[in-house]
Protein backbone atom coordinates (compact mmCIF):
# COMPACT_ATOMS: atom_id res chain seq x y z
CA UNK A 1 0.00 0.00 0.00
CA UNK A 2 1.43 3.13 -1.09
CA UNK A 3 1.69 6.09 1.45
CA UNK A 4 -1.43 8.40 -0.65
CA UNK A 5 -3.66 5.84 -0.22
CA UNK A 6 -2.80 5.36 3.78
CA UNK A 7 -3.12 8.86 3.86
CA UNK A 8 -6.33 8.42 2.12
CA UNK A 9 -7.78 5.62 3.80
CA UNK A 10 -6.99 7.14 7.21
CA UNK A 11 -9.06 10.44 6.75
CA UNK A 12 -11.69 8.57 5.16
CA UNK A 13 -11.88 6.37 8.01
CA UNK A 14 -11.34 8.79 10.91
CA UNK A 15 -13.37 11.74 9.48
CA UNK A 16 -15.53 10.80 6.77
CA UNK A 17 -17.55 13.87 7.37
CA UNK A 18 -15.22 16.23 7.37
CA UNK A 19 -16.08 20.03 6.27
CA UNK A 20 -14.35 22.70 5.33
CA UNK A 21 -15.39 26.25 6.72
CA UNK A 22 -16.78 27.10 3.60
CA UNK A 23 -19.24 23.60 3.50
CA UNK A 24 -18.02 21.02 1.18
CA UNK A 25 -16.86 18.08 1.80
CA UNK A 26 -13.31 17.26 2.19
CA UNK A 27 -12.00 14.87 -0.40
CA UNK A 28 -8.42 14.12 -1.50
CA UNK A 29 -7.77 13.70 -5.20
CA UNK A 30 -7.23 10.39 -6.76
CA UNK A 31 -3.81 8.84 -8.10
CA UNK A 32 -3.72 10.04 -11.63
CA UNK A 33 -1.89 8.06 -14.38
CA UNK A 34 1.49 9.74 -15.26
CA UNK A 35 0.83 11.86 -18.91
CA UNK A 36 3.37 14.33 -20.96
CA UNK A 37 3.03 18.03 -20.97
CA UNK A 38 1.61 19.65 -24.15
CA UNK A 39 4.83 19.25 -26.62
CA UNK A 40 6.38 16.65 -25.03
CA UNK A 41 7.24 15.17 -28.65
CA UNK A 42 9.46 18.07 -29.57
CA UNK A 43 11.35 17.58 -26.64
CA UNK A 44 13.56 14.58 -28.86
CA UNK A 45 14.32 17.68 -31.19
CA UNK A 46 15.73 19.82 -28.50
CA UNK A 47 17.59 17.38 -27.78
CA UNK A 48 18.45 16.70 -31.75
CA UNK A 49 19.68 19.92 -31.52
CA UNK A 50 22.02 20.23 -28.41
CA UNK A 51 23.22 17.09 -29.65
CA UNK A 52 24.56 18.54 -32.95
CA UNK A 53 25.79 21.72 -31.01
CA UNK A 54 28.18 19.38 -28.65
CA UNK A 55 29.38 17.56 -31.95
CA UNK A 56 30.06 20.95 -33.52
CA UNK A 57 31.97 22.31 -30.37
CA UNK A 58 33.75 18.66 -30.25
CA UNK A 59 35.07 19.67 -33.93
CA UNK A 60 35.66 22.92 -33.44
CA UNK A 61 37.50 22.11 -30.30
CA UNK A 62 39.72 19.24 -31.86
CA UNK A 63 40.57 21.95 -34.51
CA UNK A 64 41.52 24.62 -32.27
CA UNK A 65 43.98 22.64 -30.73
CA UNK A 66 45.64 21.69 -33.75
CA UNK A 67 45.62 25.28 -34.54
CA UNK A 68 47.09 26.27 -31.17
CA UNK A 69 49.64 23.42 -31.22
CA UNK A 70 50.73 24.11 -34.31
CA UNK A 71 51.30 28.02 -34.06
CA UNK A 72 52.74 26.77 -30.61
CA UNK A 73 55.20 24.44 -31.88
CA UNK A 74 56.28 27.06 -35.51
CA UNK A 75 56.57 30.04 -32.59
CA UNK A 76 58.45 28.45 -30.23
CA UNK A 77 56.09 29.26 -27.48
CA UNK A 78 55.77 25.71 -25.74
CA UNK A 79 52.81 26.73 -23.27
CA UNK A 80 50.45 27.30 -26.12
CA UNK A 81 51.75 24.03 -27.62
CA UNK A 82 51.26 22.05 -24.39
CA UNK A 83 47.80 23.65 -24.18
CA UNK A 84 47.07 22.65 -28.09
CA UNK A 85 47.77 19.20 -27.15
CA UNK A 86 45.73 19.45 -23.95
CA UNK A 87 42.68 20.34 -25.89
CA UNK A 88 43.41 17.67 -28.66
CA UNK A 89 43.09 15.06 -26.32
CA UNK A 90 40.19 16.61 -24.47
CA UNK A 91 38.17 16.44 -27.99
CA UNK A 92 39.13 12.96 -28.23
CA UNK A 93 37.93 12.20 -24.58
CA UNK A 94 34.79 14.17 -25.35
CA UNK A 95 34.79 12.39 -28.69
CA UNK A 96 34.54 9.14 -27.21
CA UNK A 97 31.89 10.53 -24.48
CA UNK A 98 29.75 11.30 -27.27
CA UNK A 99 30.03 8.35 -28.90
CA UNK A 100 29.19 5.80 -26.10
CA UNK A 101 27.28 8.04 -23.72
CA UNK A 102 23.89 7.26 -24.73
CA UNK A 103 24.35 3.56 -24.71
CA UNK A 104 26.07 4.22 -21.32
CA UNK A 105 23.36 6.02 -20.05
CA UNK A 106 20.33 3.67 -21.26
CA UNK A 107 22.21 0.80 -20.16
CA UNK A 108 22.22 2.51 -16.52
CA UNK A 109 18.15 3.99 -16.77
CA UNK A 110 17.29 0.25 -18.09
CA UNK A 111 18.53 -1.21 -14.90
Amino acid sequence: MSAFAAITTALTTVAPGLEDPFGAVLALPGNPNPQAPPGAQNIENVLGYIKWGAGAAIVAGFFAGVALFAGGRIADHHRFGRMGAITMFASVGAAFLYAIGYSVLTTFAAG
